[in-house]
């Protein structure tokens, strides 16, 4: 096992850039957590205790219900995003097949998604396939990292029971047209006279900071959200699920959640997680505040080419979009093509790994790729996609070359400007 590098900063002179991988509770959340601290019981028990816990946990789902626009019956508390996402794939999936089994002419399911999703929907939607149940079909995003809605709708067929398209990427910050998508998707039930599938699922865990979540916009069907991502508590997360929509449990137990999800709900973390979602979905109304986000980001990145030319940004970019005249985010029908705090840069021969473990020791905090696969020694699917019909680069090498820098609205700006002056100086001392 390898050792940890010795790093010689206090904690106090580390910068913290990776806010796509986690974010730390804000004080109202873990103030409020506190509060209710003292009665987290077991919801399900009949006795004071428990009925009060009951009570702090529908207060919780009534807040997140109110801020997404739905009933409360629908809000479903789980306890991560991969979570959410995989009892979104496996619940529609193993619903249709028990309605299903005693069909003679049973047609297998058919599941739509885009190559570039994060690993808790591919890797759910590969298993299915490779296990034989399902066909899947993965639709290529272009070099700018964006989904064409109209490609979606051309994907589905008549045993198409789900179609998965994440709201913001994880890695690149693009951000798909969920609306327009999703009404590619009733153009097409509507031809075909379909009333039932495909069901629409979104996840929407990188999306929660910057975009809004409110339900009828949007117009999905399912919609996973994690608590750790938008300065919630962590292992907290909640699926949406409306309620026509059918689905089964894929591990069984208690039958809490209305038997979707077996096991003791955490209603601190719950309360938590409510009051971040208000939070986050309360900041985005300030315009002002996205754009001030977004010119720190655009400095940032300028400054970085102007210290190393060779690098290069990956996914869709426009350095306007999110300048306060011209921000449509919540019921407009323009959105921006990627969030206001994401740089994912291509750094020729550097391989990011050493990159990343390199700035790690000069104190700064970054990953490459998604951090959630951070320790495989495979390269950046989403990455690889962006390049892979380019024939005048190297998909692969792109990929292995490149860090993911995410800030927030705290980062302070000569943090940046130290950033960029160490980058330079390991890129061009250390550089194949």
């Amino acid at each position: 096992m390898k050792k940890a590098t010795k790093i010689e900063l206090k904690n106090n002179e580390r910068v913290y850039l990776d806010f796509a991988s986690q974010t730390m509770p804000s004080k109202k959340v873990l103030a409020e957590m506190k509060k209710v601290g003292a009665f987290n019981f077991n919801p399900a028990n009949l006795y004071k205790e428990g009925l009060e816990s009951e009570n702090i946990l529908e207060e919780a789902r009534t807040k997140i219900a109110r801020v997404l626009g739905v009933r409360e019956h629908e809000i479903y508390f789980t306890n991560s995003g991969t979570l959410s996402c995989a009892s979104a794939i496996f619940g529609i999936f193993n619903f249709y097949k028990e309605k299903n089994k005693n069909n003679k002419n049973y047609v297998k399911p058919h599941i739509v998604t885009s190559n570039i999703e994060h690993e808790a929907v591919l890797k759910n939607i590969e298993h299915l396939e490779k296990m034989g149940e399902i066909e899947a079909t993965y639709i290529s995003c272009d070099e700018n990292g964006l989904i064409d809605p109209v490609e979606v709708k051309k994907a589905i067929k008549e045993n198409t029971i789900l179609v998965s398209i994440m709201y913001v990427n994880n890695e690149i910050g693009t951000i798909q047209d969920i609306k327009n998508i999703g009404k590619k998707i009733k153009e097409w039930k509507k031809e075909k006279e379909q009333h039932l599938y495909p069901y629409f699922h979104t996840d929407a865990a990188q999306a929660g900071n910057y975009l809004s979540l409110y339900i009828d916009m949007l117009g999905v069907d399912l919609l996973s959200l994690n608590g750790s991502k938008i300065y919630g508590p962590k292992s907290s997360g909640i699926l949406f699920k409306k309620e026509a929509v059918k689905i089964s449990p894929f591990y069984f137990g208690g039958g809490q959640e209305r038997n979707i999800f077996s096991g003791t709900v955490d209603i601190e973390k719950a309360t938590g997680l409510a009051v971040a979602i208000e939070e986050a979905q309360k900041k985005i109304k300030d315009v002002k505040f996205l754009e001030e986000i977004a010119v720190k980001r655009n400095t940032f990145f300028k400054n970085i080419l102007k210290n190393i030319p060779e690098a290069k940004l990956n996914g869709a970019w426009n350095e306007n979009e999110w300048k306060k005249e011209k921000i449509g985010i919540v019921r407009e029908e323009r959105i921006p093509n990627r969030i206001p705090s994401n740089i994912s840069l291509y750094l020729p021969d550097f391989p990011s790994d050493e990159m990343v473990l390199r700035l790690d020791n000069k104190g700064f905090s970054i990953s490459a790729g998604s951090a959630c696969s951070a320790k495989s020694d495979e390269y950046s699917h989403v990455i690889y996609a962006l390049y892979k019909n380019n024939k005048k680069v190297s998909a692969k090498k792109i990929a292995q070359e490149t860090i993911r820098i995410t800030l927030n609205s705290e980062t302070k700006e000569k943090d940046l400007e130290r950033f960029t002056k160490v980058l330079k100086e390991i890129y061009y001392k250390f550089k194949k």
